[in-house]
């Protein structure tokens, strides 16, 4: 056991319960450093001292969601199938909290895109399901609520890809251009550092037919560091769509 002080009051605290908490806070640091690798092992870690912990599993499934990201082509899908089982349990662990439903739309996303919206349409309502659940919540602080209104501006902007009358009839007409340039605004307004969101929001506001827009959102993008795997690459498509919007 260790002993805390708290102001007057003294609490013992589990060494486990203090190890995990610790392991916990260093994934965190090492996703927002862009080290996926330290952040498997670490995550890894916790998870062998409390492998049932909420804590644990949705850090695992975000983990594992950016692992399929780095595997990428049909590989990926076995990441994120494991990602998806993780936030399952995380969910089975504490249903009343955001984050179990953000991950489990986040990796139930990248599987629907894998195997194609149509065929997958099951799985694409699960995802809006869960986004609107985190949503519902209300709680993870800025992090986490911005991403459930990305995956959702997200989802509803992919399925505009496929026309409404090829996706109407597996119940996936729903979709919108204002519910996704709404969401994904939203995500920019509590995230304003990511720069993921800020491409897809730009993407959006093109197909809503606001290039000004588009453009500041972009020119702010390029201005932001890397802060997660991937984001190099999204800076590079940041920096081709912002050159197509000047030549227009």
């Amino acid at each position: 056991m260790v002993v805390v002080g708290i102001g007057c009051m003294v609490a013992s605290v589990p060494a486990a319960a203090q190890d995990v908490a610790e392991l916990t806070a260093r994934t965190d640091t090492l996703l927002a450093a862009a080290k996926l690798a330290d952040a498997r092992a670490t995550i890894d870690q916790a998870r062998r001292l409390a492998p049932r912990d909420f804590e644990v599993l949705w850090r695992l499934s975000r983990v594992w969601n950016l692992l399929g990201d780095q595997a990428g082509d049909k590989a990926g899908e076995t990441f994120y199938l494991q990602a998806r089982g993780f936030a399952d349990q995380a969910i089975a662990a504490n249903p009343k909290v955001a984050a179990g439903y953000v991950r489990r739309a986040a990796s139930g996303g990248k599987i629907a895109l894998f195997r194609g919206t149509l065929e997958a349409a099951d799985l694409v309502k699960a995802v809006r399901d869960d986004a609107l659940q985190a949503i519902k919540l209300g709680d993870g602080g800025p992090a986490q609520q911005a991403t459930a209104h990305y995956i959702l501006g997200r989802t509803h902007l992919k399925l505009l890809e496929t026309p409404r009358p090829l996706r109407m009839p597996v119940g996936l007409g729903w979709a919108t251009l204002a519910e996704a340039t709404a969401n994904l605004k939203k995500a920019v307004e509590l995230r304003p550092d990511f720069i993921m969101f800020r491409l897809d929001y730009a993407r959006a506001l093109v197909r809503d037919e606001k290039p000004a827009e588009a453009r500041a959102q972009l020119e702010a993008g390029a201005k932001l560091g890397v802060g997660e795997f991937g984001d190099e690459e999204r800076l590079k498509e940041m920096a081709q769509l912002l050159g197509e919007l000047r030549g227009k």
